[in-house]
C-alpha cells in the first residue's frame, strides 16, 4: 500500500529494515534471559543490564528513524523514542549509585513514554501492514510494565529483576515475531 503523504510504500521500508526489529527483539530476549539467570544479582548488575539494553535499543531505534527519514513523515516519533531510550540508559550509567527507588521511577517513566509512542506508531501502521498488533502489543506491555514499576517502586530488587525478566521475554518475542512478519511482506 502506498502512503498518500509519503508517496512510497510503507511496507517496503518495513521489509527493508526488518532486521532492526530483530536486533531489538534479540536484545530484549537477552535482557530477560540474563535477569532469569542471575535473579539474585546485585543492584549494580541490574543497573548495567537495564542501562545497556536501553542504550542499544535506543541506538537501533534512532538508526531506523534516520533510515526512514525521507520516506516517512512520522519518522520523528521513532527518533524521539530512540533519544529517550539512550538518554535514560546514559543517565543510568552516569549515576550508578541510583537507589532502587530512583531506578524504578526512571525505568517506569521510560517504559510508559516509549510504550505510548509505540501505540501511536502501531495505529499509524494499521492501514499499511498486517501484524501491526505485534507493535501495539509491544506498546501496551511497555505501558503496563511502567505502571507496575511506578505503582510499586520500593518492592525490592528481586521483584524489579523479575519484572525486567518478564518484560525482556515479552518484548523480545514480540519484536522477533514482528521482524519475521516484516521480512515476509510483499516487495
Amino acid at each position: 500500500m502506498v502512503d498518500p503523504v509519503l508517496g512510497q510504500p510503507l511496507t517496503a521500508n518495513a521489509r527493508r529494515y526488518w532486521w532492526l526489529f530483530l536486533i531489538r527483539g534479540l536484545f530484549g530476549l537477552a535482557l530477560g534471559v540474563l535477569a532469569v539467570m542471575f535473579p539474585g544479582a546485585t543492584l549494580a548488575v541490574v543497573v548495567i543490564l537495564i542501562g545497556a539494553y536501553l542504550i542499544v535499543d535506543g541506538i537501533v531505534t534512532i538508526a531506523k528513524a534516520v533510515q526512514i527519514m525521507r520516506s516517512d513523515a512520522h519518522w520523528w516519533v521513532l527518533l524521539l523514542e530512540g533519544i529517550l531510550s539512550v538518554a535514560v540508559g546514559v543517565a543510568i550509567f552516569a549515576w550508578p549509585g541510583l537507589s532502587i527507588l530512583s531506578l524504578a521511577y526512571l525505568v517506569g517513566y521510560w517504559a510508559i513514554l516509549t510504550g505510548a509512542l509505540a501505540i501511536v506508531t502501531a495505529f499509524r501502521l494499521r492501514a499499511h501492514i498486517k501484524g501491526e498488533w505485534l507493535y501495539l502489543l509491544f506498546g501496551i506491555v511497555s505501558v503496563i510494565f511502567g505502571g507496575f514499576v511506578l505503582f510499586a517502586p520500593a518492592t525490592g530488587r528481586v521483584y524489579i529483576v523479575l519484572m525486567i525478566s518478564i518484560y525482556g521475554f515479552v518484548i523480545g518475542f514480540t519484536m522477533i515475531a514482528l521482524a519475521f512478519r516484516a521480512r515476509n511482506l510483499p516487495a
